[in-house]
């Protein structure tokens, strides 16, 4: 009777995998998937496959190199430096785009990109109740890439806020939509964004030649995000310090959209901290305009628009912020 004992040492052998991973944070051999994830989740251009055996699998990491370097020969007490062909393989995984600490704020990483990094990061939770729920009504996913992930990603629709009327609050006189929401656009600027000797600036638009529009240097971090979250910052203060009670803030950056309304909770739960237990980058920032948005005196729904298509509000949000970039370079150079 040792044939049902023989099949389940063929299904337990046949069921066993190897997780090769080539490229990720630590290579290797994995016995698991969840092993092999870690290393290779959020981690740009990794190179990862299953294999059936061991032999496979390490084969796959050391690539076409006919050696092990475990196995080289060395005088005792001596080093051998790494062969010149790992030389472009280290280089490749240390100037990674973004890792699952925070995504990396550079020229090249535009909105789209980073809040797609945030997002196989943090993944996927329901939207909270910060600010309104406007901004996440306007929410629909795009594309049909082959990248999953990419497909989840919390994406929203362009929809300019129609003013409907004028509301006057005290000397100042500010456009409405149909629910009477103050209007307001803001932007984030940087110029050489991720660099040394950047600078950034953010923009805050109420109107045309409306007194309370805003054109200043960033404080603290230099890049564009900060520019992003400190505009809608000065926005809701403006608000706040003249009594008005609703804030519609349109903003191009789905990044602090998606932030606010699905992240910023989860980080608060964790102390400020990414499910892969990193720091928030631009903590500081994220803790002010949580507790502006939690004010009971104020309440500000979120709405997308896309930047650079001739929307007046937009345009001109990203001229102040600009002018704000200029400021802070003139202030430090």
């Amino acid at each position: 009777m040792l044939l049902p004992r023989f099949n389940a040492l063929c299904l337990q052998r046949c069921a066993m995998a190897f997780y090769a991973v080539a490229s990720g944070r630590t290579t290797g051999v994995y016995a698991s998937w969840a092993e092999c994830e870690e290393q290779v989740k959020g981690f740009k251009n990794a190179k990862y496959k299953k294999f059936n055996t061991r032999q496979e699998a390490e084969q796959f990491v050391n690539g076409s190199k006919s050696y092990a370097p475990q196995d080289m020969a060395v005088p005792l007490g001596q080093k051998l430096p790494a062969p010149a062909s790992w030389k472009d393989k280290v280089e490749r995984i240390e100037k990674s785009k973004y890792t699952e600490a925070w995504p990396e704020e550079d020229d090249e990483l535009v909105d789209d990109e980073l809040n797609a990094a945030m997002n196989e990061v943090e993944g996927h939770p329901k939207p909270s109740n910060s600010g309104s729920s406007a901004g996440i009504h306007n929410r629909k996913r795009k594309g049909k890439g082959t990248d999953e992930s990419r497909n989840k990603i919390p994406r929203h629709v362009s929809q300019v806020s129609e003013a409907t009327g004028l509301k006057q609050v005290g000397a100042f006189q500010f456009e409405i939509d149909a629910e009477g929401f103050v209007i307001v656009y803001t932007d984030g600027s940087c110029i050489g964004n991720g660099r040394p000797g950047a600078c950034a600036g953010y923009g805050v638009y109420f109107g045309k030649n409306h007194q309370l529009n805003a054109a200043k240097p960033v404080k603290g971090r230099v890049t564009n995000n900060v520019g992003e979250i400190q505009a809608a910052i000065h926005a809701i203060k403006t608000a706040l310090d003249l009594g008005i009670k609703k804030l519609s803030i349109s903003t191009d950056s789905q990044f602090l959209i998606n932030s606010i309304t699905l992240w910023v909770p989860n980080w608060k739960r964790r102390d400020w901290k990414l499910k892969s237990n990193q720091p928030v980058k631009n903590v500081v920032d994220f803790k002010e305009l949580d507790e502006l948005l939690h004010n009971n005196n104020i309440i500000v729904k979120w709405n997308y628009v896309e930047a650079h298509k001739g929307i007046e509000g937009n345009e001109m949000a990203d001229k102040l912020a600009r002018q704000g970039s200029a400021l802070y370079k003139e202030r430090n150079s």
